[in-house]
């Protein structure tokens, strides 16, 4: 035996495998080293099923488990979700041994660098997949079903905008106006009829504070509600339009 062959570059062979980049030397080892060669074949469908998707996972049945037993070593293990016995504190309970099973007839036996390389496989390949699992899920955005300019009355200023959005099944007016002032009294949000004769107060909107959100209904929009008007209102204890439009724009649907 030679001393490249002597040495084996063991902890590089998951790397090989998975068809990761190695250093030049340990590439050439490989090529001309049959242990290493039959090393790395006998990975690679270990790689390919970390790679794949995750099988899905069913309860096994009784023959299974008691398959599993007859390979242990030592005495029966309880079922899983068995109640310790009540006679028998469980301080005074013996500690469990883990047991290694026994390799099947002919088989051959799993050493400690196996159960490192599949351990090495777990991390090189399925990192991503550990970074993908833990990041958050991004939040759903919403579905725009119309936008409008609020505009001045009489010079067509643009003094901001509106937007009918749809987001997990609800409806909404999304409404920014960041240059409107409430002066003495507080800006109100209305939705108008196409005949300019009915309307709907649809909240009250807080000067200097961004994109505010309104729910509305979607029959408003069905019944011809599509005029967005915002309006200056005193405090007056009158619940209808002050008659003072500061904006106003129509959906466009």
């Amino acid at each position: 035996m030679t001393p490249a062959e002597d040495v084996h570059p063991d902890d590089d062979l998951v790397l090989v495998a998975s068809g990761a980049a190695v250093r030049p030397e340990v590439a050439t080892h490989v090529a001309t080293c049959a242990r290493c060669t039959s090393e790395v074949a006998a990975l690679r469908p270990v790689v390919e099923l970390v790679r794949g998707p995750a099988p899905a996972l069913e309860t096994p049945s009784p023959a299974v488990w008691d398959a599993v037993l007859a390979e242990l070593d030592g005495a029966p293990v309880p079922a899983r979700g068995s109640a310790p016995d009540a006679a028998s504190p469980v301080e005074d309970a013996e500690p469990a041994v883990v047991r290694p099973l026994r390799p099947a007839a002919g088989g051959r036996r799993v050493s400690p660098w196996w159960l490192g390389v599949a351990a090495a496989v777990g991390l090189v390949v399925g990192g991503a997949g550990v970074a993908v699992v833990g990041r958050p899920a991004p939040e759903p955005s919403p579905s725009v079903l119309a936008r409008a300019s609020l505009d001045t009355l009489d010079t067509r200023q643009v003094l901001g905008n509106a937007s009918a959005v749809r987001l997990d099944g609800h409806l909404d007016l999304d409404v920014d106006t960041p240059r409107l002032e409430a002066g003495s009294g507080y800006l109100e949000v209305w939705l108008i009829n196409r005949d300019l004769r009915r309307m709907v107060s649809v909240g009250v909107l807080r000067p200097g504070e961004g994109t505010q959100r309104f729910a509305i209904d979607q029959t408003l929009l069905d019944q011809g509600y599509v005029i967005v008007d915002i309006s200056r209102e005193g405090f007056d204890d009158r619940p209808e339009h002050s008659g003072d439009s500061l904006a106003r724009g129509t959906l466009a649907l």
